[in-house]
């Protein structure tokens, strides 16, 4: 195995974007403060790095529900649907953990899923059918996988260096929102490490016994053994890192570790279904055809698979494999404040308090970098839900908290104006700030 890589320094490797000049923003959210999307007062993300450190989701559902209880209304529609679903459950079995519930539910709701996610699936083999010859190979064999992971069989998937690496920052991410800067460290070395992955190679691609060359075969063969060698030791350099910290204890983290070296050695898992791999590896066929219309068409389609933010037994069969302490965070994290740019980072939004609301974290990611105006066309209940959180931060200022917080009032005049001239101009977003005092 290759000698472990001389520590980086922590701030080596960037994480997804995050708000500069936010703290007294921030702070506001422990107030009370109204979604500028929904509506609903969005959950002070204090609040959740106090439960996630404290593992409280791992508790008895009897304990989860007395916790969560004070926040339910905050819940986005599908988190309150499974929220109730584990009240009910605690009736007759208080006891019962986080993951108990999804265990005992996930049965019937894998058979709904599929009740819904079939057609789609039948609609684009249909569609297949105008594919060349070639891509529609590409298309059956990925369906035949796909298949094979809705009945929960084993596939021997291939390995892919973006995927890992991609997979590991969404890890990093999460680590990073709860503040753990130990653990972000490590993943952000972890991060560097990643990138000396091999990807495929043109060999690669091709399948050996293609090679009528004896010799080719045979140096094909060595090569192939030379990069899996490769691919392992980098990934156990990896797994070292993690067993020496506390991640050691992440089992996101485990199961990626584990999932990805079944693919360095083609070994056959069992992997559940994912609905962002699926249009993904779909795009990648779409990609390569000349009727764009078509391509279009059928990726358009493959997007109307049920998500877990719009349908509960989605939601139920990603958390399937979920610990009760994920479960818990999944449950309540799309409802935590964050801070969100009213004009996008990448058109040139600026770090200031003149470019910044808050939402939750469901719709400012949901919202990525869509521009004001197609967001207000997208949620109109957007026009009403600015004026409440108006409402609410008028009433902060008038009695101290802003003054207490270090937040100045023209946050608040700024952000009128600033919603103002970004709506679209022939349905301006008016908020009323009457009864601010002067």
């Amino acid at each position: 195995m290759a000698p472990l890589l001389k520590p980086l320094p922590c701030d080596t490797v960037s994480f997804g974007r995050t708000a500069e000049n936010a703290e007294a923003l921030r702070a506001l959210m422990a107030y009370g403060i109204p979604d500028m999307y929904s509506g609903k007062n969005v959950i002070d993300p204090k609040i959740l790095e106090k439960f996630y450190s404290k593992h409280v989701f791992s508790r008895a559902i009897k304990n989860v529900i007395k916790i969560i209880k004070p926040f339910e209304k905050s819940l986005h529609t599908i988190e309150s649907e499974f929220f109730s679903v584990v009240k009910t459950m605690a009736k007759a079995n208080p006891q019962y953990k986080l993951a108990d519930v999804i265990r005992k539910i996930a049965p019937e709701h894998n058979k709904k899923l599929l009740e819904i996610q079939q057609p789609i699936f039948d609609e684009l083999t249909e569609m297949s059918g105008e594919m060349p010859p070639q891509l529609k190979q590409e298309f059956d064999s990925m369906m035949s996988i796909i298949y094979k992971k809705l009945s929960h069989e084993p596939v021997a998937l291939p390995f892919s260096a973006k995927e890992f690496q991609y997979k590991l920052q969404r890890i990093a991410d999460e680590v990073a929102a709860k503040n753990n800067t130990s653990e972000s460290c490590t993943l952000k070395r972890m991060l560097q490490i990643a990138k000396k992955l091999p990807e495929k190679t043109p060999q690669e691609e091709n399948n050996a016994k293609n090679i009528k060359s004896k010799a080719k075969r045979n140096k094909k063969i060595k090569n192939d053994k030379s990069l899996i060698k490769k691919r392992a030791d980098v990934l156990t350099q990896i797994e070292i890192m993690a067993a020496e910290t506390n991640l050691k204890n992440n089992q996101e983290l485990t199961k990626l570790f584990a999932q990805t070296r079944s693919k360095i050695y083609s070994i056959p898992i069992v992997i559940p279904f994912n609905r962002k791999s699926f249009i993904y590896e779909l795009q990648k066929i779409t990609n390569k055809l000349e009727d764009t219309k078509l391509a279009h068409k059928m990726v358009q389609k493959a997007v109307s698979l049920p998500t877990s933010h719009d349908n509960l037994s989605a939601f139920v069969m990603k958390c399937v494999e979920y610990s009760s302490d994920k479960i818990g965070y999944n449950m309540v994290a799309g409802s935590a404040g964050s801070i969100d740019h009213l004009i996008p980072f990448v058109k040139n939004g600026k770090d200031n308090l003149q470019n910044y609301g808050i939402s939750s974290a469901y719709y400012n990611s949901e919202r990525a970098q869509r521009p004001m105006q197609q967001q207000l066309k997208k949620y109109p209940q957007t026009y009403e839900n600015c004026q409440k959180q108006v409402d609410r931060l008028i009433e902060l200022y008038n009695d101290g908290t802003f003054k207490k917080i270090g937040l100045p009032k023209h946050y608040i005049t700024n952000f009128v104006r600033r919603m103002y001239n970004l709506s679209p101009e022939d349905n301006r977003l008016i908020l009323n700030i009457d009864k601010l005092k002067q």
